[in-house]
């Protein structure tokens, strides 16, 4: 059920030049919302994803005026932590990248209203990964399918509303072909039977939502989606963007010519971005970074590198890119910024990454 004022944004965003382990959110997350305050004014201006990607990127240039460009939360999922990535690198963020909570459908859905109070004064606009299934609730994809769940979707796009964030990017049910997911998709018509009812059930509540479908890089097993990241996509009335979780790991990219192997091959950056274009969406990296705890046992700098120079010759039809950046036991650690004691030091990444990303 397309909105005509997305529609429209996505037009533009189009129209603009032309025609495995994976990483997860930060550890320290609120286990209940934090209050009751909810904003009542509707988003707008630098709040508002839709305007943002109206905004029209220059191509061969990254981030430009109009790039959206941001981070996660990390270690608190919240605007002082973004900022303080943001203000570290020499440019503020246009968005900022967080989640919700996984325990119950109902703390990920109408109980997940810190996810927004904890960034109610961060200016730009939101994009939050939002899980289709709680934690071990591997089993309930199927009874997703069926609607089963569909008055909790609905609080959910009702809650967006309620904090002034209607109008934000949900990477709806994303890296369904990572082992370790809840919604993994080991049935894909179950998946897609899911993503679709929620899609759905949110739109109805919030017409505004923009939602993201996002794939993880480089494999997918063969039990899940049949081997093809792609078989399940939910189709083009259900996804307004379409994206990858971008890691340098299994396999790390030594060399510009390996990084341009690796994303060409099925699963890899550029193929997925042909797929995206290839049915009139926008393109995302909600997630990316080096990965020193990897195959390469070591920090890459040269990857910060040659993927800011894929955002610039993708710029036109680029409509964000997230650094992750981690801390966690057992995570990617892959930090720039952060000098605390749990956290890998990554400088040469770091000052590479400043160096083509501030004003």
């Amino acid at each position: 059920m397309p909105r005509v004022r997305l529609a429209a944004a996505l037009v533009v965003l189009l129209a603009a030049g032309g025609c495995t382990t994976t990483a997860d959110e930060p550890a320290q997350v609120p286990a209940t919302a934090s209050s009751d305050s909810v904003r009542s004014a509707s988003p707008a201006g630098s709040r508002s994803a839709a305007r943002l990607l109206a905004l029209p990127r220059t191509p061969g240039m990254w981030p430009g005026p109009n790039g959206l460009s941001g981070v996660n939360g990390d270690p608190t999922l919240d605007t002082a932590n973004v900022e303080a990535f943001c203000a570290a690198r020499g440019r503020p963020c246009a968005v900022a990248q967080t989640y919700t909570d996984r325990s119950t459908y109902q703390t990920m859905t109408s109980g997940t209203g810190w996810t927004f109070e904890f960034f109610d004064d961060f200016p730009g606009a939101l994009v939050v990964s939002q899980g289709l299934v709680p934690t071990g609730g591997e089993a309930e994809l199927p009874r997703c399918a069926a609607g089963q769940y569909d008055v909790q979707w609905r609080d959910f796009g009702n809650l967006m509303v309620r904090h002034g964030r209607g109008d934000s990017i949900v990477r709806l049910g994303w890296e369904m072909q990572e082992r370790t997911m809840p919604w993994r998709a080991t049935d894909t018509q179950a998946y897609i039977g899911c993503y679709r009812r929620a899609a759905d059930a949110i739109r109805a509540a919030n017409p505004d939502v923009v939602l993201d479908w996002s794939i993880n890089a480089h494999s997918s097993p063969d039990g899940l989606c049949g081997g093809v990241s792609t078989n399940c996509y939910p189709g083009d009335d259900y996804v307004d963007i379409v994206g990858i979780d971008n890691y340098d790991h299994f396999p790390w990219s030594p060399t510009k010519q390996k990084f341009d192997q690796t994303a060409a091959k099925a699963e890899g950056l550029s193929w997925l971005y042909a797929f995206a274009r290839a049915h009139g969406k926008p393109f995302s990296v909600g997630e990316w970074g080096v990965v020193p705890t990897g195959d390469a046992k070591k920090e890459n700098p040269e990857y910060i590198r040659w993927m800011h120079e894929w955002f610039a010759a993708h710029a036109e039809h680029l409509a964000y890119e997230a650094y992750f950046s981690d801390c966690g036991e057992g995570g990617v650690q892959s930090s720039l910024f952060r000098d605390a004691a749990e956290c890998t030091r990554n400088p040469a990444s770091a000052a590479v990454y400043r160096s083509l990303w501030k004003d």
